[in-house]
């Protein structure tokens, strides 16, 4: 993948692990049209793309910041406060803070 240097650099940083392809354990526990997934610095693309990749690479940054338990955590409880409040699914998973964070990071590039 050739990637933009503030991408590289995050990559770097964070010491993300990227892999293009979902391994064949994780499929079975994926909702259908899933694009990426991070679990920790680990993150599962379906497909090359820079803008699925930035967003992922936020949830890198926010697992760093919180912790992998913590993060998970919030982010299972946020989802499930946003389903009790009567959104879908969809809905639910669109509101929860984290996600409105990666998707404002799709968006963002630092040229260095």
């Amino acid at each position: 993948m050739n990637l933009p240097a503030d991408l590289v650099q995050t990559i770097d940083e964070t010491r993300a692990r990227i892999r293009v392809g979902m391994p064949w354990w994780l499929r079975p526990f994926l909702m259908s049209g899933v694009a990426g997934i991070t679990i920790g610095r680990r993150v599962f693309l379906a497909m090359e793309d820079e803008t699925l990749l930035r967003h992922e690479l936020e949830h890198v940054r926010q697992v760093a910041r919180l912790g992998v338990l913590r993060f998970y955590w919030r982010y299972a409880a946020e989802y499930l406060r946003n389903r009790r409040a009567g959104m879908s699914s969809q809905e639910a998973y669109a509101s929860i803070s984290f996600e409105r964070e990666a998707v404002a990071a799709e968006k963002r590039r630092i040229d260095i």
